[in-house]
């Protein structure tokens, strides 16, 4: 739907639940992804029953965090319609009456943004899932194995996410990744390689519904979420728990079209699509044409009726509006696999040449790794590509503060909800009933630009973010023991590299 992260309203409202109480590309034929099978090889250092190991930072696959890092400013536009308050909804939930500027940053986030955030993240979620899968093979681990370490890290996931939910925002989109993200890792571990293309086919049309919503808000009266514009910070609290419980509950049903760009990152996991750009550079450059095309074409004819008539005077068809919904809903996950093949693409060209591509069971470089949550990301082999930019190319320092920021999601993603509250509800600033999507753009842009320094920070310091270190400390993985990323140990095929993750971070978008 609209917003990365519509918040949802809860079976008391008498509205529509929105998308992330609800359920939420275009397939390719990826070079056998869908029917590959990495085959397992002998652990190379601990046992099966070993700890999952943490990445150095050093080595994390550039693509994914970049594509997170550049997805959280996305995010962070799409939700405030969670927050602003007052003003009838118009379509994918922006105000009908909007000053010059507050439209043009709706446009943009409706072709850019909306509807392509969350299926961004939900596909590099699924991508980590089976990155996990592999290594978890490559360590001679049963399916039972692995399956008992997602199941932990998701459970991990799912409390984190309802604390999110209920204490900040209710359009969190943690809870139902948690709960979706185990189903997809269920599908990932059975042998029968035809389950996750038929899991796309089955569930991407399901996420129909979430665009017909987006595209037909305007024709009933709604203003914004009840919690937005509670009066005190404990009436909102009962909103929002009303709302989580709500969702956690119906997610399997709700929520079950996450399942299908999952299972598009987890058949691209196969082929290591994201981690090793060479070898797949002709595959990856009509990805991201064809896929970035798709979303930006889907996305402009209701566009041009947010545009053209925003109070519906003259188009206020529930069915041609539904259609206009559905289609941007559903190029939006084209969109989203350009945008992810794209992000790796830039993150490799910054990076330099990169070494001669190995055998793709050498690049399954240790344990299965831990579903890390939207702040997980997927890691590369260590050679594929040169970890530091060069300080003197602008382009790479940037690039690379960004996907320093994609590591650290997660805490990015909570933050977001922590400076909002900070900032828009009727109890301390109000700013939710007094500005619009200008200005809401200017207070998104500073904070994403404060949070890639302290990002940058923890790079440099060799640390990951604070919600990083409790998930993984909760869930049960471990940090390198004795190495060095820069050593002969770290760079050897064994046990310290672990990729991760899902990137919730993304809420509905």
């Amino acid at each position: 739907m609209t917003a990365m992260t519509t918040p949802a309203v809860g079976p008391a409202s008498g509205r529509p639940a929105a998308r992330g109480r609800r359920g939420r590309v275009t397939s390719s034929s990826m070079r056998g992804a869908a029917t590959g099978q990495p085959a397992p090889r002998p652990s190379a250092a601990r046992g099966p029953t070993g700890p999952a190991a943490s990445v150095p930072l050093t080595q994390r696959a550039g693509g994914p965090d970049l594509a997170r890092g550049l997805a959280l400013l996305g995010i962070a536009m799409a939700n405030t319609v969670g927050w602003l308050h007052g003003t009838q909804w118009t379509v994918l939930l922006k105000q009908a009456d909007a000053t010059v500027a507050d439209r043009i940053v709706d446009v943009i986030a409706a072709l850019t943004v909306d509807n392509r955030g969350f299926p961004l993240f939900a596909l590099l979620f699924g991508y980590g899932i089976g990155v996990l899968h592999r290594r978890s093979l490559a360590r001679g681990e049963r399916s039972r194995t692995f399956l008992v370490r997602m199941l932990r890290r998701h459970l991990v996931l799912l409390a984190l996410g309802l604390a999110h939910g209920i204490l900040l925002f209710s359009g969190d989109i943690l809870a139902s990744y948690a709960i979706i993200g185990m189903l997809c890792a269920v599908l990932v571990s059975r042998r029968s390689r035809w389950l996750l293309p038929l899991a796309v086919l089955l569930t991407v049309p399901l996420l129909a519904p979430w665009g017909w919503a987006d595209a037909t808000y305007g024709l009933i009266p709604a203003d914004g979420y009840p919690d937005a514009s509670a009066a005190t910070y404990i009436e909102g609290l009962e909103i929002r728990a009303g709302d989580m419980l709500y969702g956690v509950g119906t997610a399997l049903v709700m929520d079950l079209g996450l399942l299908g760009p999952m299972a598009i990152g987890a058949i691209a996991a196969r082929i290591h699509l994201l981690e090793q750009v060479t070898p797949n550079r002709d595959l990856l450059r009509p990805i991201t044409a064809g896929g970035i095309a798709v979303g930006l074409a889907g996305a402009v004819p209701l566009t041009a009726v947010l545009v053209a008539d925003p109070h519906h005077a003259w188009f206020a068809s529930e069915v041609g509006l539904g259609i206009l919904g559905v289609l941007h809903q559903l190029t939006g996950v084209a969109g989203a696999l350009g945008a992810a093949t794209g992000a790796a693409l830039v993150a490799d060209a910054v990076r330099g040449p990169a070494d001669a591509v190995r055998d793709p069971a050498d690049a399954v470089r240790g344990p299965a790794d831990a579903v890390r949550g939207p702040a997980d990301a997927v890691r590369g082999h260590a050679g594929e590509s040169s970890p530091e930019p060069s300080r003197r190319n602008p382009v790479a320092v940037a690039v690379h503060a960004v996907e320093a920021l994609g590591a650290t999601a997660l805490t990015a993603y909570v933050l977001q909800s922590v400076i909002f509250l900070a900032l828009y509800p009727p109890y301390t600033l109000d700013l939710g009933a007094r500005i619009g999507s200008a200005w809401s753009a200017v207070i998104v842009l500073a904070g994403w630009l404060v949070m890639i320094v302290l990002a940058s920070w923890l790079r440099r310091a060799g640390r990951r973010g604070p919600l990083e270190f409790v998930l993984r400390r909760l869930a049960g993985s471990t940090s390198p023991r004795g190495s060095d990323p820069g050593s002969a140990d770290a760079a050897s095929v064994g046990p310290s590299i672990a990729g991760s993750a899902h990137s919730a971070l993304g809420s509905r978008t």
